[in-house]
């Protein structure tokens, strides 16, 4: 670990709970606690500047960030060797936490913020990332490449619509789009279900999950194309 994230790792350490993980069925290895403790140490020492996580989360960052992000692995999975584009990225949830466990898939993180992309850049370099890729263009340019990936997923969206639209044009065709719970989940369920011969997506898979007893009736989403 680069010693200047020397001070921020007594942190870390107090944040990483090894227990959260036995619970979703994940034992890491010491080079996987490594890289979960460098990048809990990132996240703290670029917080004030980039504005990664909320003051009020960082006292349950480890479970309601980390361990949520890992949720569409455990939950709905990645085929081997898959690409995997993050709308969004921000702060890197889900796909570090993703990456660390399934280091054969390939991800592109797009976040235009360039507070933010710089920090994904700090988390590619510090870890040594090759399948990691940093996309600083607005969605839009990503949809004009016509690069199409296996999975599209992204934990910043308001409303499923606004996500599965964006989403749309850069899945395969036997793709999969993995989001969170919104704001108003019911009717945005509903409306997608109403309308997915006219929009072309369609509601695939729904799991609920609670996190550490502590946080519940949490939700994902797995969307397909309609053919």
């Amino acid at each position: 670990m680069n010693a200047l994230l020397n001070s921020f790792l007594d942190r870390a350490k107090e944040c990483y709970e090894l227990k959260e993980l036995e619970r979703l069925g994940l034992t890491p290895d010491l080079d996987q606690r490594e890289q979960i403790l460098t990048y809990i140490c990132l996240l703290y020492k670029w917080n004030d500047t980039a504005g990664l996580i909320p003051e009020s989360d960082e006292s349950i960052l480890f479970l309601r960030h980390f361990c949520d992000s890992l949720q569409p692995l455990l939950l709905f999975g990645f085929k081997k060797g898959a690409t995997v584009l993050n709308l969004g990225a921000s702060n890197g949830f889900p796909s570090i936490p993703i990456r660390i466990f399934r280091p054969d898939l390939s991800f592109v993180l797009q976040e235009s913020d360039a507070e933010k992309s710089s920090f994904l850049k700090a988390v590619k370099n510090e870890l040594e990332y090759e399948n990691i890729e940093i996309n600083e263009d607005e969605v839009s340019g990503l949809q004009k490449e016509s690069k199409k990936f296996d999975y599209v997923i992204s934990r910043e969206y308001e409303t499923l619509q606004n996500f599965s639209g964006v989403a749309k044009p850069l899945v395969a065709s036997d793709g999969h789009m993995y989001t969170f719970k919104t704001d108003q989940f019911a009717n945005e369920l509903d409306f997608i279900t109403n309308n997915k011969e006219t929009d072309g997506i369609r509601i695939s898979e729904i799991a609920e999950y609670d996190l550490g007893n502590q946080i519940m009736g949490l939700n994902l989403v797995s969307l397909e194309l309609v053919h």
